[in-house]
């Protein structure tokens, strides 16, 4: 039996100081769009992100005490896997907002699938491999159907359109699949598929080519007002509240460039202060893969480390022009409920694999 250990005190307070800074950048972003664009009241979009944010810390709190053995049973792990399936199915059946299905529209509430995906494809494919190989199962038998699962829900995911959460499901599978010492073959297929896809994805849509050309030539308005504000900040900001990119230069402050705000605020300091502290919360996660007491929680961990890895450098990136434009969240700082619950979900999750270690 492994020896049982706390809950890692370093991730679980960075943890929840990174989400208490994102409550107080929502509330400094937000507050101007939310009044004169929106009609609401100036802290609707900060005190939803607080509420996000405590529901998210009591989900995360269960996640880091349900027995690992329970979650990596295949009657839970896949049909968690089908029931998100189902859950990004409806929404092609539902009024689309904003031309998109990317909303699952219940009474009185609405969430993105997309985020519970993030989690739920890596549990079941760690939970497959493990069982293939406790069943000494053969190497196409074992590698093939994980990524037909990956291939599933990376094509719902992308149909809605998103092709942001699309790729980060692929990083969080393509990081269980090399941990699980994925022969060259069946990755190799992985990799040209997904890179197929990604191609034709971007062709299909004349915003995508859009971005793309943008990058490799003019910079975009969006990018644009991001460089602006982030070099308006100077080294310590311009002071908590006083951005001035906010004020309907910058689109979506409050969301996809939130770090454009915290740049311009609190300066290249705090901005650098708050990516060493999501840096901190990759290690810790990747420490908590590597001490695992088990192949599946190993799986686990590792997958949910990169997804939270590649999804904070997507985003910074697009802030600083490093990429195309690609709207993509960052994790525990952009205002968005069902991201930030997700993500603390699952950092419950690593912490649980961490006090399992050995």
């Amino acid at each position: 039996m492994p020896r049982r250990r706390e809950l890692d005190r370093v991730l679980l307070a960075v943890t929840l100081l990174v989400a208490v800074i994102g409550v107080i950048m929502v509330a400094s972003a937000s507050g101007p769009l939310a009044r004169e664009r929106y009609g609401l009241p100036e802290f609707d979009f900060a005190l939803r992100q607080l509420v996000a944010v405590l529901l998210g810390v009591v989900a995360m709190l269960v996640a880091a005490f349900v027995p690992l053995d329970l979650l990596f049973r295949p009657a839970f792990a896949w049909t968690g896997l089908g029931v998100t399936w189902i859950a990004l199915a409806v929404p092609y059946f539902q009024p689309r907002v904003a031309g998109t299905c990317r909303w699952l529209q219940l009474p009185g509430i609405s969430l993105q699938p997309s985020a519970l995906a993030k989690v739920a494809l890596p549990l079941a494919l760690a939970s497959w491999l493990t069982w293939c190989r406790d069943r000494r199962a053969s190497p196409g038998h074992t590698f093939y159907p994980a990524l037909a699962m990956t291939a599933v829900t990376v094509l719902l995911v992308l149909l809605e359109p998103d092709l942001g959460s699309a790729v980060l499901l692929l990083a969080g599978a393509v990081a269980v699949l090399l941990l699980a010492e994925m022969s060259l073959q069946p990755l190799a297929a992985l990799g040209g598929g997904a890179v197929a896809m990604v191609a034709l994805a971007i062709l299909a849509k004349p915003y995508r080519i859009e971005r793309v050309r943008a990058f490799f030539g003019e910079t975009s308005y969006q990018v644009q007002q991001s460089l602006i504000a982030l070099g308006g900040g100077g080294p310590l900001g311009r002071g908590l509240g006083e951005s001035t990119q906010k004020l309907f230069f910058l689109p979506q402050p409050h969301t996809d460039f939130i770090f454009a705000v915290i740049g311009e605020e609190v300066g290249l300091w705090g901005a650098t202060l708050t990516l060493a502290l999501l840096g901190l919360i990759v290690v810790r996660a990747l420490r908590a893969a590597r001490r695992a007491p088990t192949l599946a929680s190993g799986l686990l961990a590792g997958g949910l480390a990169v997804t939270f890895a590649v999804q904070a450098l997507i985003n910074v990136s697009v802030c600083l022009n490093l990429m195309p434009a690609k709207g993509l969240p960052l994790p525990l700082l952009s205002a968005g409920g069902s991201d930030v619950l997700v993500t603390l979900a699952a950092i419950g999750l690593v912490l649980n694999v961490g006090k399992e270690g050995a």
